[in-house]
């Protein structure tokens, strides 16, 4: 997502704007995409080697139905999560197309109508998979949302916390759609459709930041560069690491999962492994990222 605001000094972003929303036409509805008959629960909805708890003795020693819940619940979270931090972005977004150059408000509008689709496509999810409230209405990061409100919208700050929370999910959708033998094919469609609109998205975040990084100094450079790195544990933990409640609510003994997720060599391998690509960029952009 981009502040129209910082492009009308560059008739090149404009172009990218106008190339970008090309490729946003036709509109296609994601609802009426996806194949919903082929919905199940009887198969995982994240690929194992994406469950929080893959590798961990005791988890691999249940029944598969309860492993297979799981990656249920933590799949919903994960779309929670997404409409969650899309409702942050709409609402500064939506007040961001109404002035600007009139490609950038274009294309803008085009985020608001893909970003609007994606929730609804979740909540069809949701709906079709008959989740209860209780596995999809979850409380997330507080000071997450306070600072995606908050900070100026102008900022340099804010739009890379825009391209954090864009890209950190993105990773997961990618991973699904690279490993999806034996993931149920709705799940797998819901990452592909994700992902492909988030890629435009994800671009053009990437050019506005590597446009402000050029005019901003060293001591900036540093300031901003610790700022994400906070910004990015929580993003992390967020997305990849679920509460305990979680677990107990999928069905699983009550046991301490969270602390043994948080502690598995083998998560924090997969976590990497997905976030290497955005952490090399932001390193290329001479910002110094304290991770892992």
């Amino acid at each position: 997502m981009a502040n129209p605001d910082l492009l009308k000094s560059s008739s090149a972003f404009a172009e990218r704007a106008t190339q970008l929303s090309r490729h946003s036409t036709p509109y296609r509805d994601p609802v009426a995409r996806i194949h919903w008959e082929r919905l199940s629960h009887d198969a995982f909805w994240l690929p194992q080697q994406a469950v929080s708890l893959y590798g961990i003795e005791e988890y691999e020693a249940l029944p598969l139905p309860m492993r297979q819940a799981l990656s249920h619940h933590e799949f919903a979270r994960f779309l929670s999560a997404g409409i969650w931090l899309e409702s942050v972005f709409l609402q500064r977004l939506a007040r961001a197309a109404l002035k600007g150059p009139r490609a950038t408000r274009i294309y803008h509008i085009h985020e608001l109508r893909e970003e609007a689709g994606h929730s609804l496509m979740f909540l069809e999810f949701f709906e079709r998979a008959g989740l209860p409230d209780s596995a999809t209405d979850a409380r997330f990061d507080p000071w997450l949302t306070w600072l995606g409100r908050r900070l100026p919208f102008r900022s340099t700050l804010f739009w890379s916390a825009i391209l954090l929370g864009e890209e950190i999910p993105d990773r997961l959708n990618r991973y699904v759609r690279l490993h999806a033998q034996g993931v149920c094919p709705v799940a797998v469609e819901l990452s592909v459709l994700h992902s492909t609109d988030e890629a435009r998205h994800i671009a053009y975040g990437q050019e506005i930041l590597r446009h402000r990084l050029e005019r901003a100094g060293g001591m900036t450079k540093r300031l901003l560069g610790y700022a994400l790195s906070q910004l990015l544990r929580r993003f992390v933990a967020t997305f990849y690491y679920p509460p305990q409640d979680l677990y107990i609510r999928a069905g699983l003994p009550d046991e301490p999962w969270a602390a043994r997720a948080a502690r598995h060599a083998l998560r924090r391998q997969f976590v990497d492994h997905c976030l290497g690509p955005t952490v090399s960029r932001l390193r290329e952009l001479g910002l110094t990222i304290g991770w892992p």
